[in-house]
């Protein structure tokens, strides 16, 4: 149990966390502490709790809620991907997007792009697997850096966004959690992501690799 002046954290499903304080310099410090970057790498909000909701002789607490900026690690990740690139010798050329707190990185490498991607996508899944890893520090409070090489894993997303939605509707008829098949890392960390659209909507995953899988629950 959190004593009383100590910085108490929440996560959130939407990519950032919440933390109760005495002061904004106190929780600012813990919220850096927590994601494990430096200052100019989030954005945050600051609520004071009302007067009339104390208790007699209580001291007021904030709540501060703190993100990452995305735009923060897209220019991290764009300088270790492109990096990366230029050791493999390969001419292409890098477009980067920001939507819904996700990092899209698409690579166009022309008759080179089969190299990238590799066998049944395994190179394009090391490469994305490998950036991460060397930008993110935090887990599902950082945004998602999604690597793709001439469309290739949005055309296969595509489908797999469709099965998602009709799981979450059999999860709001039916009350149930919604168990998909095993999937790769990274593609269920961009279900994560995905769903975290549907309000309502909490995915965890489940199993061990490589059989782990994702898990819908709907109010």
């Amino acid at each position: 149990m959190e004593s009383a002046g100590t910085p108490e954290t929440t996560h959130r499903g939407g990519g950032d966390i919440r933390i109760t304080a005495p002061s904004e310099a106190e929780a600012l410090a813990e919220a850096l502490a927590r994601l494990g970057v430096e200052r100019e790498a989030i954005e945050f909000e600051v609520q004071t709790e009302a007067d009339e909701d104390l208790l007699p002789g209580a001291q007021p607490q904030i709540e501060l809620r703190a993100w990452i900026r995305p735009e923060y690690m897209a220019e991290r990740a764009e300088s270790r991907l492109r990096g990366m690139l230029d050791c493999f010798g390969l001419e292409y050329s890098l477009e980067v997007s920001i939507r819904e707190r996700m990092i899209r990185m698409e690579i166009l490498a022309g008759k080179q792009s089969s190299l990238l991607i590799g066998r049944n996508g395994q190179n394009l899944e090391a490469l994305q697997y490998l950036v991460n890893r060397m930008v993110m520090k935090c887990g599902r409070e950082a945004p998602m850096i999604f690597i793709d090489v001439e469309g290739y894993l949005q055309r296969q997303y595509r489908d797999l966004e469709e099965l998602v939605r009709r799981a979450v509707e059999r999860a709001r008829e039916s009350g149930n959690e919604i168990e998909l098949d095993p999937m790769p890392s990274a593609t269920r960390k961009y279900l994560h992501h995905f769903l975290r659209r549907y309000d309502g909507v909490t995915t965890f995953s489940r199993g061990e690799e490589p059989e782990r899988y994702l898990v819908i629950i709907a109010d």
